[in-house]
């Protein structure tokens, strides 16, 4: 499944500080791509995923309290633009 992360970034530098060092995701995540809002008041990214608990597991322990996340499954059959899946 695709799944978008809303970013709400609280603290700009140690927002980046925080992406730089996140560990590198298990193979059974991948990140398609990370968009940050001109003034860094938000980020928006798109994962695949199994399980968006999965995800958010990952992801949370490694942002917060630099940022808050809100997560949205994606509906693929509505959706415009998808990249190919690269999860087996």
């Amino acid at each position: 499944m695709f799944v978008a992360i809303y970013h709400d970034i609280h603290d700009v530098d140690l927002f980046k500080q925080k992406v730089n060092q996140m560990t590198p995701p298990p193979e059974t995540l991948r990140r398609h791509n990370f968009l940050t809002a001109t003034d860094l008041s938000g980020a928006t990214c798109l994962w695949e995923t199994p399980t968006v608990d999965e995800l958010r597991n990952y992801v949370d322990p490694q942002l917060v309290p630099a940022s808050t996340q809100t997560y949205l499954q994606i509906n693929e059959d509505r959706a415009v633009g998808l990249p190919a899946s690269q999860l087996t």
